[in-house]
């Protein structure tokens, strides 16, 4: 029967595949398009008599019918709510979904005639939530008198973040639509010096064409210039707008190998606007005009821009960034190849920009990626570690970077040696890694790049010895990094760095999402532990222009969340992600930047309350997921013997470490020195640490620069750490000190190394040990 509906659908079967997703944009082409088009597909799979989306009108606030399957069609548009009125107004209000067996019961039920919506009893309704605010609700309603369980609103909780970007996405298309004209911009004047000095974020050599991310100007293409063959501008336009759609097609799935399915979906957006008709008129009509492609794509986007510019809503000003990325996939089409390029066969791309988060890695086409070059940020940057995980050159820390390359330039770029030349002579010749090789910052091997199958690789393993002292285990950051932790033979994922899924999409993810992501983690690394680090979330992490950043970055700031509501959700929701994925394998759940007892109390509390609700709901989670906390600042070293005896594990974040004890911002750290890990203040304040948690009988681990660096790794092992998380291609070369560390001579080097009085006296004593690592 139609309206016995949800219930009788796996729940698998109700999620969307990105396939899916790509269906709905490839037939919608205009804002109303992509609306019908979602309450069509979502009333189909759920089953349900009547599926409607309410959006949140920008001018008044209002909630506004927007699309109906099952309502009368002729009430969208003119059915209007306040958030204190009906049972979608308080959806909205609550920012967390209402179920009504029996809805027009309920005493907020408000009853709209134009509806027809009176034959219908039950009602589900989820928010629609971009960057933490409530864009919208999804709704769905049966003839039947029927209960909705919890797990059907998390399904449609999921489904209505999975379409998020669409559905605001059509909102952003109907302002542009009513887009005037702005401004033009100029393209940078290039330098004459041929080589910028910078300073390296992840090591290898790359040489392409600088594509240029700026998020101060538009394409980079003239904007007055006429066409002289109309016929000859409108085909080149046309196979530029096409070149640009399959790039995004396939970048996203590309995205969807690295991070996961339903991130591959973010960019499906960008295809609306490719495909939207009124984006077609306005490059048609001036075409039809006079101009050339570039400059009607020029002037198209300053249109746009100018038209966001005067907006009030931070919403709309913001995601202008989404029309700029789409227009700079043209533009760049449109751009005659570089002969050079053209001749070697290569047309790999430099991403040049102010400064990249995650997000911007995937503005490029990744098979093409050849390095990154930013003006700000440094190694420990999220865009600088997982330019690491995928094994592709970065350089930053080059200032007027902007002012001194233009898009479509051949560079080549140095990650080992910081350093970007404007006019290569001829690419460097590509070598094969050498194992043997240290891989530290001012080493000029390049990194493989990481399979993208979920499965070990035929390479032949590299055995960790048995009983290994301390565990080396492996930081992992996307999903696709997971063939080689299986190569490398790490004892355990030590720390997954979560944040990686909500810094490569501008949507929060939501449980079922996280729960799909850390299921297929757990059981691709074949039984080995996965410790899971709840997100780390600071404002300085979130992708830059993006709504997430500048409209909620305080809101979802970790070191607030004892005053954040909006964080407190979403780590309460993380939290039972990961205890049901553990269902799958064993995990250890970690809780980062742990400065303060009242955090400590509020995580636990939260755990063992997800504990309880998943036991009562009867979902399948595990019982003893191993609890952390991970310490990354020194003012809390005095009070690991006190937390000891209330979590499980302790992990040392050493790159916050240091930068706290030594008074350094860690992206930014002025007066840091390359040895600042072998500080004898910092060593002593270190095996104090180490010293109470083994006092208390807790297992104490140690990640970040520190523990990958073979020096590092040899004081902390001296010290007694039980394990040590390094980046996967890091495994190797820490093996290879430790194993030239013998267990006896261990206890005389922590007697050296807590006498030394500086850090060169430090570095004497572990000198003798250090030939093996690079042997």
């Amino acid at each position: 029967m139609k309206n016995a509906a949800i219930a009788a659908n796996p729940e698998s079967s109700l999620l969307l595949t990105l396939e899916e997703v790509s269906l709905l944009v490839s037939h919608s082409h205009d804002p109303q398009d992509t609306l019908t088009n979602t309450v069509r597909l979502i009333h189909g799979r759920f089953r349900t008599d009547v599926c409607s989306v309410y959006l949140i009108d920008p001018q008044g606030g209002d909630l506004v019918l927007a699309a109906t399957v099952g309502l009368d069609p002729s009430s969208v548009g003119s059915v209007r709510m306040r958030f204190d009125e009906g049972l979608t107004g308080l959806v909205a209000e609550r920012m967390a979904p209402v179920m009504e067996a029996d809805a027009p019961a309920h005493p907020r039920f408000k009853y709209f005639q134009e509806t027809g919506e009176d034959r219908f009893r039950s009602f589900l309704g989820v928010p629609i939530i971009e960057a933490g605010a409530v864009e919208g609700v999804l709704v769905v309603q049966t003839i039947e008198r029927r209960p909705f369980s919890p797990n059907e609103a998390r399904m449609l909780v999921t489904v209505a973040s999975q379409l998020a970007p669409l559905v605001t996405g059509a909102r952003l298309l109907e302002q542009v639509a009513a887009g005037s004209v702005g401004d033009a911009t100029t393209t940078p004047a290039e330098s004459e010096t041929s080589l910028l000095r910078g300073r390296g974020l992840s090591p290898g050599r790359g040489v392409g064409l600088a594509y240029v991310v700026d998020d101060r100007a538009a394409t980079g293409l003239p904007s007055e210039r006429t066409a002289a063959e109309p016929a000859a501008e409108k085909a080149r336009l046309a196979a530029a707008v096409e070149a640009a759609r399959e790039e995004i097609a396939r970048l996203s799935r590309r995205i969807s190998l690295l991070v996961g399915e339903d991130h591959g979906a973010i960019l499906q957006a960008q295809l609306m606007i490719l495909q939207d008709r009124s984006v077609e008129r306005d490059l048609d009509g001036r075409l039809e005009a006079g101009d050339s492609a570039e400059a009607a794509v020029a002037g198209t986007l300053e249109k746009y821009v100018a038209t966001f510019g005067k907006m009030t809503n931070p919403f709309f000003q913001e995601r202008i960034f989404d029309i700029k990325d789409v227009f700079r996939r043209i533009a760049w089409h449109l751009r005659p190849r570089d002969e050079a390029a053209i001749l070697a066969g290569d047309d790999r791309l430099i991403l040049v920009a102010r400064e990249a988060s995650v997000l911007d890695l995937f503005s490029v086409d990744l098979d093409r990626l050849a390095g990154v070059v930013v003006e700000h940020g440094g190694p420990q940057s999220h865009a600088g570690i997982i330019a690491r995980s995928l094994g592709v050159p970065m350089v930053g820390q080059i200032l007027g970077l902007l002012e001194q390359v233009g898009p479509g330039r051949r560079v080549a770029i140095d990650g080992g040696e910081g350093t970007l030349d404007l006019a290569p002579f001829e690419a460097p010749p590509r070598k094969a890694p050498d194992p043997a090789l240290d891989g530290r910052a001012g080493g000029a091997s390049a990194i493989p790049p990481p399979t993208l199958r979920i499965a070990a690789s035929t390479a032949a393993p590299l055995q960790a010895e048995a009983a290994e002292t301390p565990r080396v285990e492996a930081n992992v950051n996307l999903l696709g990094e997971v063939g080689r932790v299986l190569t490398a033979d790490a004892g355990a994922v030590g720390l997954y760095r979560s944040e990686m899924i909500f810094l490569a999409r501008r949507t929060l993810p939501t449980e079922e999402e996280q729960v799909e992501i850390y299921r297929k983690l757990v059981e691709a690394v074949r039984g080995r532990s996965v410790t899971i680090r709840t997100f780390d979330l600071r404002p300085d992490k979130l992708a830059h222009g993006s709504a997430v950043a500048s409209a909620t970055s305080q809101a979802l700031d970790w070191r607030l969340v004892l005053e954040a509501p909006a964080l407190q959700r979403l780590f309460y929701e993380q939290v039972r992600a990961i205890l049901r994925a553990s269902a799958s394998g064993p995990v250890r759940l970690l809780v980062p930047l742990v400065n303060r007892t009242a955090l400590l109390d509020f995580a636990l509390d939260s755990i063992q309350e997800a504990r309880r609700e998943l036991a009562r709901e009867g979902l399948p989670h595990g019982r003893d997921v191993p609890v952390g906390a991970m310490i990354e600042v020194a003012a809390v070293a005095p009070l690991i013997s006190d937390w000891a005896e209330r979590v499980d594990f302790f992990s040392l974040g050493t790159n916050d470490l240091i930068a706290s004890a030594l008074g350094q911002d860690r992206d930014h750290p002025v007066g840091a020195r390359a040895d600042d890990a072998l500080h004898p203040g910092l060593v002593r304040m270190i095996d104090h640490m180490i010293h109470a948690a083994h006092e208390a009988g807790r297992p104490i681990s140690a990640c970040g620069e520190m523990a990958a660096d073979p020096a590092g790794a040899l004081v902390l092992t001296a010290l007694g750490v039980d394990s040590l998380s390094v980046a996967v291609d890091r495994i190797p070369h820490v093996r290879r000190a430790l194993a030239g560390f013998p267990h006896q001579a261990r206890p005389v080097i922590r007697g050296l190394i807590l006498q030394a009085r500086s850090t060169d006296d430090v570095v004497r004593a572990v000198q003798p040990f250090l030939i093996h690592a690079v042997a």
